[in-house]
């Protein structure tokens, strides 16, 4: 390592860069790193865990001492038992640094770690991401809401709102994980895509009465609502939604075949909120009401 690398842990890097970042005492910061706000040299951490994203610009590491570039829309989660080096950066950078220790970190999660065993094995091999055009404004929405707290050290519930916002952070970068893990999924066996189809389409035939949300199908197969979506989408040519509202509105034509139930009965027996949202619901599919589609059934006889 260079003699003028400078290692810091948390309490060096608030005393190195306390004014030009944004802090916590229980061990938590925030820094818009750019040429500006960086010394010249580079930095090394220790024992701390760094969120790196790359706004603009270009920015060089290195983690365990091997070299890696950061492009924009480059992110990188670095665990604190590996060494992150900060050692060049392009004219232009602006990027946004998130450091933490260990201990703010547990107290976050506790029991509720919110990414899957495989992601930390996964950062180690591929340390450097670059996060979808599509996703960008969201992880910047959330970093600058992190950066928006931690500038109001006034508010009285600082902390705690930090913590919220963190954790919604972490939330967009789990939603990322699963979707880049679920995508690789499909590329190397596209025979689960049918097969969890077929699984979605058989729980749908016999909970369609009690259950209309994507949510709940997606639970049973231990997916994210957005890869159903994803798999439905593409085996079938239609969303999940689609699909469901099309099942349910059969049921629905069913139960009015029926004359003899009341309306409110069959909202009830489908599990409608009321009469009227099940109503609404129903003109949406056929153009009708129930009650003008059983008085033309009643027509056509």
């Amino acid at each position: 390592m260079d003699e003028q690398t400078a290692v810091l842990n948390f309490s060096d890097f608030i005393l190195r860069y306390g004014v030009q970042s944004h802090y916590l005492k229980g061990g938590f910061a925030f820094r818009e790193l750019s040429p500006s706000t960086w010394s010249g040299f580079p930095e090394s951490f220790a024992r701390l865990h760094s969120i790196l994203f790359v706004c603009e610009g270009s920015l060089n590491i290195r983690l365990n001492g091997r070299p890696y570039v950061m492009p924009r829309n480059g992110f990188s989660d670095v665990i604190d038992l590996v060494p992150l080096e900060i050692t060049e950066m392009s004219d232009d950078l602006r990027a946004i640094h998130l450091l933490f220790t260990e201990n703010f970190l547990e107290d976050l999660i506790k029991n509720q770690p919110p990414f899957p065993h495989s992601y930390m094995q996964t950062m180690n091999e591929s340390p450097v991401w670059v996060i979808p055009e599509s996703e960008r404004s969201d992880y910047l929405d959330r970093l600058m809401t992190i950066g928006s707290v931690m500038r109001d050290t006034t508010h009285r519930f600082q902390p705690e709102m930090l913590r919220s916002a963190f954790w919604m952070f972490l939330l967009e970068v789990a939603d990322t994980y699963l979707q880049r893990t679920e995508t690789c999924s499909d590329e190397r066996n596209p025979d689960r895509m049918r097969f969890l189809f077929l699984r979605f389409m058989h729980l749908l035939s016999k909970y369609v009465c009690e259950n209309h949300s994507v949510g709940f199908y997606a639970s049973q197969l231990y997916i994210t609502p957005q890869y159903l979506n994803r798999i439905v989408r593409r085996v079938s040519g239609h969303t999940t939604s689609d699909i469901i509202n099309r099942m349910l509105t059969g049921e629905i034509l069913k139960l009015l075949d029926n004359k003899e139930m009341p309306i409110q009965e069959i909202a009830d027996r489908l599990r409608f909120s009321d009469q009227a949202t099940m109503s609404k619901f129903f003109k949406r599919q056929k153009g009708l009401s129930p009650t003008a589609y059983r008085l033309k059934g009643s027509y056509s006889h």
